[in-house]
């Protein structure tokens, strides 16, 4: 799938599949959401591509993975807030 982190999720995809949606959809420098992000896998190939991603899910699992995935392709999205710091 073209990283270690989507099999965790229950529905991965290939990330060549992303990338024609990233590349026919939104124009470089262009932001990308991910309303339901799983592994993370648009927001990485987003990246990837020279675009910006917004990423979120409603389960708290999948943000985490998310979270993971995107620690080595982004810089710090959140503020260097981490769990023990967050109220």
């Amino acid at each position: 799938m073209g990283n270690k982190l989507a099999s965790e999720n229950e529905a991965p995809y290939p990330e060549w599949l992303v990338k024609f949606f990233v590349r026919s959809f939104c124009p470089p420098g262009g932001i990308v959401a991910d309303c339901f992000s799983g592994s993370g896998t648009t927001i990485a190939v987003a990246v990837s591509e020279g675009r910006r991603g917004i990423a979120c899910d409603l389960r708290d699992s999948q943000v985490q993975l998310t979270r993971r995935r995107l620690e080595g392709v982004t810089p710090c999205m959140f503020g260097g807030i981490t769990e023990e710091t967050t109220p």
